[in-house]
């Protein structure tokens, strides 16, 4: 049991020691992972913008249907 606690704490020194020499991240990384967020966040936004377009028309035109259908 002794043996098994220090081997998983020795695997866990170990990993952590490689999570920590891998290559700092600069600020052009940064700014351009920014970047494509907000081009995809634009990109959905308009696409959300189109849907509920859609959906104000579709209402219109329900109301509409529905003025006439008292009329009659």
């Amino acid at each position: 049991m002794k043996h098994l606690t220090i081997l998983s704490l020795a695997i866990l020194f170990l990993s952590a020691g490689v999570a920590k020499s891998q290559a700092p991240v600069t600020q052009s990384d940064v700014a351009t992972s920014l970047q494509a967020i907000i081009t995809t966040n634009k990109a959905q936004i308009d696409a959300q913008q189109k849907t509920l377009d859609g959906l104000d028309q579709l209402d219109e035109q329900a109301q509409e249907l529905k003025t006439f259908a008292k009329r009659s």
